[in-house]
């Protein structure tokens, strides 16, 4: 696999991805990935802690979580992403936000600094993923917690919808998916709980959205995506919060 030019195309993508975005405005689905930090992630003291969002993207797990008072790191290799936040940055007036550019597997940190660390849909991209694993639990503190979230494994998938996730990786330059199992081996921590999400429902809801061009109906199926999220099979992606 030639590595530079995996990079550059990634880089491309989501440059033109992340230019795209005019306002800012949070998802169904960002909402309920946010309540999850809230709710399984974060401490009572959260704001005497540092967080940093890893491949931060558009930016809204790390300006949400800025917002509640914590120090928050958030890095990305796209320089579009790295300048859409220090916007939010200045509007919010975010003191304690500190974007930075730079790849997942090489973080500017040094060892035990972080307490929680976010990795949403970012490992899968990454060639080097024991190198990116490694730099991630040598920054966290003992005690510290890690939320990670993959897409699943094509084995649990409806085999229905394999053309569209195989069309969908090669599209964002997905390098693996992963399991419950795979992700215990690689990360060798203690999982402190796991989700799956992206169910059929949520599937058929975001193309039915995306035909009628409205959101109105997002949250309810964002509602009966987590009514499911114990349930393995059919789902499209995993999430999994491990403590070191």
């Amino acid at each position: 696999m030639n590595k530079k030019a995996h990079y550059r195309k990634q880089l491309a993508y989501f440059e033109k991805e992340f230019s795209g975005i005019s306002q800012y405005k949070l998802a169904a689905w960002q909402k309920s990935y946010i309540e999850k930090i809230k709710k399984y992630v974060i401490e009572r003291d959260f704001k005497k802690k540092t967080l940093i969002d890893i491949g931060t993207g558009s930016g809204y797990v790390a300006t949400e979580m800025a917002n509640l008072g914590m120090h928050v790191i958030a890095c990305d290799l796209s320089p579009q992403a790295i300048k859409n936040l220090k916007h939010y940055k200045r509007r919010f007036k975010l003191k304690n936000l500190e974007p930075m550019l730079c790849k997942a597997e090489k973080l500017p940190l040094k060892d035990k600094t972080v307490d929680y660390i976010l990795a949403n849909a970012i490992l899968e991209h990454i060639p080097d993923e024991d190198e990116a694993i490694r730099e991630w639990k040598r920054i966290l503190k003992p005690g510290g917690r890690m939320f990670i979230t993959v897409p699943l494994k094509f084995k649990f998938i409806w085999p229905f919808l394999w053309p569209i996730n195989y069309v969908h990786d090669k599209r964002l330059g997905h390098l693996r998916r992963y399991d419950l199992e795979t992700l215990r081996s690689r990360f060798r921590l203690k999982v402190v709980r796991y989700f799956y999400t992206g169910h059929l429902m949520k599937v058929l809801g975001v193309l039915f959205s995306l035909f009628l061009k409205t959101n109105r109906f997002d949250k309810y199926f964002e509602e009966w995506d987590k009514r499911k999220q114990n349930k393995k099979y059919g789902a499209n992606n995993i999430s999994v919060i491990f403590q070191k």
